[in-house]
């Protein structure tokens, strides 16, 4: 319940006020300036998180260019997409290579030769066992008997699990129906064949269709290529093949994608320019030339010498030549990334196309490096990594915000209490005033009436 204080009744003096003032001086004094401190240092905490995770947003695109087998996007194309389709990925050679397929990839399928009227009809005449497996897999047994349906030898054999999936079929109409057990391998090839070991059943399931591999034939070489999957990824280096029917020759061909590494060197450059701008916003310091203190603002990573050390080892980074290499290129500048009077990036994507055209492989060595040689990229990489680890610049100036932070909560609390014990104090000597004054008063009022008396 809150404390009702009437002061002034004996001085005449508004004591609520005089306190009210005293204590707002002793706040300002123990509590108002560390709040503005705090205040302060949290600012810094959150921009220097925005910070971090644009140092983040740039760690991520030039990871995409610091691989020397990818760093170079790749394009694969096919003379015959009906016939073989053709992606690729990371380290696809640019190349051309002619495929002719012989034979594509299948499952095995086994059918019933005997229908049945429904899918609920039974169909066996007394207790046994329908098993198969699949390649050299174990035997897979499901008990039947009499009261077993069509519908029912199904479900259990895809309750099993074990790559192979049945179905029920209507060869017939509904005039006429035929219903028909259909149990095929799930995947292709060889290994997926189809064994019906035991078939106690009344619908006489053999194997309609064995499973084969996938072959074709890769130009200059005599003997031909076999595998189980229709797709394959490790004929041509890092180029997957999809091949869709038989024929060819095909020709398959790698080249360099100068549009999609434009892209990425791009986003580095993006992303770069979003850090730099980000700093400068948050570096500014302005003064207010309208009022009569000339007032100065100052942004939370003004002066923060942590945040300027990190972007000038940043530019070093992006700026400096690589060593080591043997192309033509050992600066970013030479294929079109360079630093402005600003401090931001800017890509001449015409010099970079011609760079890459010029010396393909030099521009992938200065992106990613030569053998224990690293690139630009790689570079960037181990710098960005460094300052922003558990041990780095960022997180050595987190923690000293935090301890600030932490310190400064710690000395508010106790400003709290220093104000709390002022007011206490300065109430407790106004009231002590207020029944002197009132003491005295009375005091005097007694004096008048003797002296009143005796006259």
């Amino acid at each position: 319940m809150a404390t009702i204080t009437i002061g002034g009744l004996a001085t005449g003096l508004d004591t609520n006020t005089i306190v009210s003032q005293l204590v707002s001086l002793e706040r300002k004094r123990a509590v108002d300036l560390l709040q503005i401190d705090q205040l302060d240092q949290q600012a810094k905490q959150s921009a220097l998180a925005t910070f971090g995770t644009k140092l983040a947003d740039l760690l991520a695109a030039v990871d995409k260019l610091r691989d020397p087998s990818s760093a170079l996007a790749r394009t694969a194309t096919s003379s015959d997409p009906d016939t073989i389709g053709a992606t690729a990925g990371s380290g696809a050679l640019v190349g051309t290579t002619e495929i002719t397929v012989s034979q594509l990839a299948r499952n095995a399928v086994a059918v019933s030769g005997t229908g049945v009227a429904s899918s609920t009809s039974t169909i066996a005449s007394g207790s046994g066992t329908f098993a198969f497996k699949i390649g050299s897999g174990s035997t897979q047994s499901i008990a039947i008997d009499a009261t077993t349906t069509l519908d029912d030898l199904a479900t259990k054999i895809n309750a099993l699990g074990v790559g192979a999936n049945a179905t029920v079929v209507n060869l017939g109409t509904d005039a006429s129906p035929d219903y028909r057990l259909r149990l095929a391998s799930r995947d292709t090839g060889l290994s997926n064949d189809l064994t019906i070991v035991t078939d106690d059943t009344n619908l006489g399931v053999t194997v309609t269709q064995a499973a084969r591999n996938a072959t074709f034939t890769v130009s200059g070489f005599a003997t031909s290529f076999s595998r189980e999957n229709n797709v394959v990824n490790d004929v041509v280096s890092g180029v997957t093949l999809t091949l869709n029917q038989e024929g060819g020759p095909v020709k398959i061909g790698v080249t360099t994608d100068a549009a999609a590494v434009t892209k990425d060197v791009q986003a580095v450059v993006t992303a770069y320019n979003a850090l730099a701008s980000f700093v400068d916003a948050q570096s500014e310091v302005t003064q207010d030339g309208n009022s009569t203190d000339r007032d100065v603002t100052t942004g939370p990573l003004a002066f923060d010498s942590t945040v300027r050390s990190i972007m000038d080892g940043l530019r070093s980074a992006v700026s400096s030549s690589v060593s080591g290499l043997t192309g033509s290129y050992s600066l970013l500048a030479e294929t079109g990334l360079t630093s402005t009077k600003d401090g931001t990036l800017s890509l001449d994507a015409a010099k970079l196309a011609a760079a890459l055209a010029d010396d393909e492989a030099g521009v992938s060595q200065l992106f990613g490096g030569l053998g224990s040689a690293g690139g630009a990229f790689d570079r960037i990489h181990d710098y960005l990594t460094d300052v922003t680890g558990s041990t780095g610049l960022l997180a050595t100036r987190n923690k000293s915000i935090t301890d600030a932070l932490s310190s400064l909560n710690e000395r508010i609390a106790a400003g709290e209490r220093t104000v709390a014990a002022f007011e206490e104090n300065l109430r407790s000597q106004f009231s002590s005033l207020e029944v002197l004054v009132n003491n005295l008063k009375a005091q005097g009022s007694m004096i008048s009436s003797a002296l009143g008396r005796t006259a």
